[in-house]
Parts: C-alpha cells; structure tokens; sequence
C-alpha cells in the first residue's frame, strides 16, 4: 500500500506540475498577444481576469491534491484501490473493460476522453478498426455515398474558386477525414475533366489525413488504379498516384503537412468535425460543472435526442453500464466556459457542449491558406444562432442507439457549433479570412445547379424507369428541408481579398 501511495503522489505531482506549466505557458501567451496586439477584443482587463480566475483553480488543485492530514497516518485502515482480486487479474479485451477498470481507479472520466478512446484507441478504436462506411456491416451512410452528383458538385465549385484565384499552376486538394474516399473521388474526377477542357497547365497533388489504416487501402482502391502501388515512405507515410495523373499522399495528422508558398490550398472537410471529442457543461448554483461518464450497471440513458422510431424503453441498445454525470467539484476544464463571454449570461440549469479540439483543426485550415489563394469548405450537421446543448448521439447498424452502448463499436457524433466556428476564424485571422455562410445543404446544392444535372441525368436514363426513381429519390434526400437538405450546412472560409464564391 506504501509503495502504491507513493506512485500515486508521483503521478499526481507530475499532473499538477504538467497542468501548472501548460497554464503558465498560456498566461505567457496570451500576454504576448496583448503586448502584440494580435487579437483586438481580448483587453488586459479579460487577461487579469483569465489569470485570477485560473491562478484560484490551480490553488484549489493543489489544495485537494495535498490534503489535510498525513495520508500515512492512514495505512492499513484505508481499502487499496482497486481492491486485489483472489482470482486472477481482469483481462482488458475491450474498451468497456479498460473504462470500468480505469472508473473503478480514478473516479468518472470527461467525456471527451471517452469519445477519443472509442473513435480513435489503437486497437479498439471504431474509425481505427472497420470501415463504418461498408455497404453490408457499415452503421451510417453519408451525402457522397448517396450520389455522385453531391461530389459533382463540389467539384464544379473548386473549380470556379481555382479560375477566380487566377488558376494558380500548382494546387493541393487537402481532406480532413476522408471516408472511404467517395467525396475525393467524385470531386477529383469532376475537376479534373473542367481542367482538360480548359488546357491550362496545372500540377495538383492530393493529400488525405487518415489514421485509419483500413481506410486508407479502401481510398487507394478507389482513387487510384492497380498499376500505381500503394507504397510507403521512408517517414512512414504512404503514397501512390490517382488514376488521373495526381500524386496523392496519406498521412496520420495535419501537422505531417509539408507546405510551401507556392501551393493553393483546397481544404474539405465533410462531416469531420462533428466526430470531434466534445466537453458537456451544465451551469450549477456554485458555476460550470462539468459532465464526466461514470460506471453504474442497469442505467437507462437517454443521451440522444433525436428522433427514432423506437421507443427508448424497449431498445436494449439504450440499456448501458455507463452513463453522464455532473461533477461535484471544478474540474480543469470548467474554466473554459467560465472564461467565454457567450456563456456568461447562461441560466442557472442551461447545459451546453464545446469541442476544444475544433479551433486547433480550423486554425490549421486557416493556415493553409496563402494571400488570395485557397479555400476552406465545411460541410456538416450543427447548429446556428444558438449553442450545442444535448446532441450526443450513438450510431450503430443506421440506428439510433446510446452513446454509451459497445464502446468502440458504435459511431459518436454531435451537433457542430457553426457560430463558434465563424467567431474563431474572425479571431484567428484579424478579418484576413472572410466566412461565406453557414447555408442549408440544399440551398448551396440548388445554388450550384444540382437541379439542371439531375434533369440532365433523369433524360438520360429515360429507358429506365427503376434508375429514375433512384435518382429523383437521392436528389430529394440531399436536398430536401426535412432531410438532409435543411440538417447539413455548408461553411467557406477565404482569404481576404477573393471574389464571393458560387453558392452563397
């Protein structure tokens, strides 16, 4: 027990000291902002309060990390945690398995970790294990799978931005989580016939940001042909060349990307971040609080929100070991929105959700883009004028299931916040970077002229009765409001100084 309490203080001094100096470092730069000036609405008096509101929490930290007595004093009276097992030690075969265990340890974990482990664990991870995609054992179908003409359609509009931009020579499609690789595919395809046609030179590499090996070799499969190996570089990233010409790189992360000055940037980003890790607060009489996954068997959730055509009550899928709850203390975490202005005025109760890691991706997106060149497109599910609260939401076999059934077996999502997305890029960029909407998905898609392709398609397979149906019936699931159409909306970010794209 001596030496498990002495681990113990170990760990924890190595936490509060990483939390300490991470919290320093960002006191340092936020001072170097204010001295800079980089970003105009944050004042000194917001860092004095930033810097009180934080130095206090860090003081309670240290407060319950140290205790009031001496722990030794305590030795044999106090249980081991966790309690020895007579039986030999419990396997870790499953994410469920590593949650309880790691429950039973520490106490409830945020639930942003949780979602990190069951989407993205190593070993256990949905999108790192299966192709979530796949026809027969897939769980959710997405706008590209429905029909080509929704990549079609991107594509037509990549290459208006490319020819307002001054059809720059040198270019790089960039997608953050590419699915199977549909939406690259039909884009690609699209562009590059528009390119033919205006014989203009132009050289256009492709990179994907996939951890996913399984996915990576269904991309390949489709994007490229079997004369073009899939290889791997000597830095461990593969590579090979699409069946157009284009040379096409895999790497794990946005920061493996190697740019240069001299390459417009053509960012997708299609139903990404909605499967970002998100926090959930709900503002108590004592503050934020936040809402950690506890470990309690026989808990009936009812997480998700959004309608199904089951009743909760008699869908196993909702009966799960885990499930939300408020902390009762302040966790590191409560200071992000005790800190933001926009949650300032929140009614006691009010509960939201934040997604910390969606300004580090759109701030590298942001950074790709060069003076007049490149263009970021957001396509996803979310919210706008008004704040994420209860969207966490399970997806298994196309149905709506617990977000806390099988872990790493089902697909997690939640609404985006497109307003906090648009504040972000504001921020970041000084008004360097100019936002075109957020709109509906069926406004842009009508805007770009879906309507005239689908007739054109429709005439063409007047012989077949059954393919008109299939694709009148796709158009009207991409485009109507109460599909998928008033659901998804379509976000653009780019650079100062670019004429208006089509479609907003």
């Amino acid at each position: 027990m001596l030496q498990l309490y002495k681990g113990t203080t170990r760990l924890y001094s190595r936490v509060l000291s990483r939390q300490f100096s991470n919290t320093c470092l960002l006191l340092n730069e936020k001072k170097e902002d204010i001295n800079k000036s980089n970003y105009g609405q944050f004042t000194k008096q917001e860092f004095e309060n930033a810097r009180t509101i934080i130095k206090e929490q860090i003081a309670r930290l240290e407060s319950e990390i140290k205790g009031e007595s001496n722990i030794r004093s305590k030795l044999g009276s106090m249980p081991q945690f966790p309690s020895p097992s007579k039986s030999t030690a419990r396997k870790v075969d499953t994410l469920t398995d590593l949650f309880a265990q790691t429950i039973q340890l520490t106490g409830p974990i945020p639930l942003s970790a949780y979602m990190r482990q069951c989407l993205t664990h190593s070993e256990m991870g949905y999108y790192t294990t299966r192709d979530p995609l796949d026809l027969r054992g897939g769980d959710f179908i997405t706008s590209p799978e429905i029909s080509s003409v929704f990549g079609e359609m991107l594509g037509v509009w990549y290459f208006t931005v490319w020819q307002s931009q001054g059809s720059p020579g040198k270019i790089r499609f960039v997608e953050f989580g590419p699915g199977r690789g549909t939406l690259m595919y039909d884009t690609l395809r699209t562009f590059n016939r528009f390119i033919a046609k205006a014989s203009t030179p132009v050289d256009i590499e492709i990179t994907m940001i996939e951890a996913s090996d399984v996915l990576r070799r269904e991309q390949w499969k489709l994007l490229c042909d079997e004369k073009h190996e899939f290889e791997t570089t000597t830095e461990g990233f593969n590579k090979s060349t699409t069946q157009w010409g284009n040379a096409i790189k895999w790497v794990y992360t946005e920061k493996d990307i190697v740019d240069d000055e001299a390459t417009a940037n053509y960012i997708i980003a299609h139903e990404f971040f909605d499967a970002l890790p998100i926090k959930s607060f709900t503002k108590t009489e004592a503050g934020w609080r936040e809402l950690m996954v506890e470990h309690t068997p026989t808990v009936t959730n009812t997480q998700p929100k959004l309608a199904t055509t089951e009743p909760v009550e008699k869908n196993d899928l909702f009966e799960t070991e885990f499930h939300l709850t408020v902390s009762q203390k302040e966790t590191p975490s409560s200071m992000i929105p005790a800190l933001s202005p926009r949650y300032r005025d929140l009614a006691q109760g009010s509960r939201i959700e934040i997604c910390p890691d969606a300004e580090l991706f759109l701030m590298k997106m942001i950074q790709l883009l060069k003076p007049k060149l490149g263009a970021v497109m957001i396509m996803d599910y979310g919210v706008v004028d008004s704040i994420p609260e209860n969207s966490l939401r399970g997806i298994y076999k196309h149905k709506f299931v617990s977000p806390f059934i099988k872990p790493g077996e089902v697909d997690l999502s939640a609404d985006v916040d497109f307003d906090n997305l648009v504040n972000i890029s504001k921020q970041a960029s000084q008004g360097k970077i100019i936002n075109y909407g957020p709109v509906d998905q069926g406004d842009w898609l009508h805007n770009i002229g879906v309507g005239y392709r689908i007739d054109q398609l429709i005439k063409q397979n007047e012989s077949n009765p059954d393919v008109q149906d299939k694709i009148y019936g796709a158009y009207r699931r991409l485009t109507d409001k109460d599909q998928m159409g008033g659901v998804y909306k379509f976000l653009t970010l780019m650079p100062e100084g670019s004429e208006k794209p089509i479609g907003f």
